[in-house]
């Protein structure tokens, strides 16, 4: 009978509940438990090496008589704030009352927002809003969207960038020494096809992907330099790793809406690109604390053009608040989002209140519109038992439809908002309902 060969690498024994699994670190040999599970008791060489919890982050230990090292490596470690970050710079204070589920909400309360909607769309948006004519699948995205074995949804995805792309040329978008900065660029893949279409060596143009999360397999480390005369050399792509937490100073960022918990220490690393005009680069921030001026890849550019394949709730705001400020309005030529997560929008980070006051909405019926939002793809906000019971006289295609009509004022007021500041802007339904429900994005260029 054959034996079983000892691993050369033994892994720790600790069971990880939250995961279903044992921990993967290894471990010394002769030991059954990697330094962060190994017990406090009983050394092997009777040295003192007991773990404590980190100073700078207590979700981790270190060796008591090694702290010192550990402290100046520690990736939670209290860094220098770049000066392109500034705390809640686009998020204003929310001091408006917490959102109500709809249950709790009385039902002429809901049907008297649900007319105002029906007003409001009828009067203002009713047959106003751009579609978007079907196009051929853009060049740069045409490799991808043949690839044998692609699935719906990746196919799906994929006819959205295109559509996204023609826009952006379609509105004359699209120059030389322009900085292309994608806002909520998860793993880039529109950048990565903006990048291939518009950012050829002797364009002058850049792409700059701000996302708060750290991903992994980033499609921008794929970007490739390709010069005029050779498609072999390699395009350096530079990262630039904003994180923020400095909570001494800054106060806890656990509180902002749209802000990971897990960036909530500061780690900053910059890399000095060798040339501007034939790089990416990825600022890991968050869009309510970021000054778009102050970032090294938007000052060596001559314009600047905001774009987002579906960018999440409140973010939208920041970023309006990001292009629109009076720094960086000069050098923004125009923007292209859209929009999605309208019930994450927030009563005081919306960018278009005022406009909506005007019209007769107040703070508190605006936070019953976001939970109306969710109508447009997820029904009516209430159990599947209080649905069927019929307590409200709202037929699933009705809901459907009001839910729409929330969304789009919602959008609406955010170009409002953006007429206000000098663009040009307006609505578009930009793909079909049928590739994906979130399919309205908003359309700005300076007058």
């Amino acid at each position: 009978m054959a034996q079983e060969v000892p691993s050369l690498s033994p892994q720790c024994k600790f069971f990880v509940v939250r995961k279903k699994r044992f921990c993967r670190m290894t471990v010394r040999p002769g030991w059954n438990y990697c330094g962060e599970h190994q017990p406090q008791i009983g050394t092997k060489d009777g040295k003192d090496e007991k773990r404590i919890p980190c100073p700078n982050d207590n979700k981790h230990t270190c060796y008591a008589n090694k702290l010192q090292k550990h402290l100046t490596i520690c990736n939670a470690r209290q860094q220098e704030v770049p000066p392109y970050i500034k705390y809640n710079v686009n998020a204003p204070v929310e001091t408006s009352p917490l959102k109500q589920p709809l249950s709790e909400i009385p039902s002429t309360q809901i049907e008297q927002i649900i007319n105002k909607v029906n007003l409001l769309f009828d009067t203002y948006l009713k047959d106003k809003i751009d579609t978007m004519p079907d196009r051929e699948i853009h060049p740069a995205v045409m490799d991808e969207f043949l690839t044998e074995g692609r699935t719906e949804s990746s196919l799906r995805h994929l006819r959205q960038a295109s559509k996204l792309m023609h826009i952006m040329e379609d509105e004359g978008l699209v120059k030389d020494h322009t900085c292309y900065v994608e806002l909520g660029a998860g793993k880039g893949h529109l950048s990565y096809f903006a990048w291939h279409a518009w950012c050829p060596a002797a364009s002058g143009s850049s792409i700059l992907l701000v996302e708060r999360a750290s991903l992994r397999h980033k499609r921008d480390n794929k970007i490739r330099n390709l010069s005029d005369n050779s498609n072999k050399v390699e395009n350096s792509v530079h990262k630039l790793s904003s994180e923020l937490s400095n909570k001494k100073e800054m106060g806890s960022f656990k509180n902002i809406n749209n802000y990971s918990n897990k960036d909530d220490d500061c780690k900053t690393k910059s890399l000095q690109p060798a040339n501007i005009n034939e790089g990416s680069f990825r600022l890991r921030a968050d869009l309510a604390h970021l000054i778009l001026d102050l970032v090294p890849a938007v000052q060596k550019s001559e314009s600047i053009v905001g774009f987002a394949k579906h960018l999440c709730g409140v973010a939208t705001d920041f970023s309006l608040r990001c292009l629109a400020s009076a720094n960086t309005l000069p050098k923004t030529r125009g923007m292209l989002i859209a929009t999605c997560c309208h019930h994450r929008c927030s009563s005081n980070g919306y960018v278009a209140h005022k406009h909506l006051m005007e019209l007769g909405i107040d703070k508190r019926e605006f936070n019953i519109m976001l939970g109306i939002v969710s109508w447009a793809t997820c029904g009516d906000g209430r159990s599947r038992d209080k649905r069927d019971s019929g307590q409200r006289d709202l037929s699933r295609q009705r809901r459907e439809e009001v839910g729409r009509r929330a969304k789009a004022i919602l959008d609406w007021g955010r170009v409002l908002y953006l007429k206000e500041c000098g663009f040009d802007a307006r609505l578009t339904y930009f793909i079909p309902d049928s590739v994906s429900l979130e399919n309205l994005c908003i359309v700005a260029k300076k007058n």
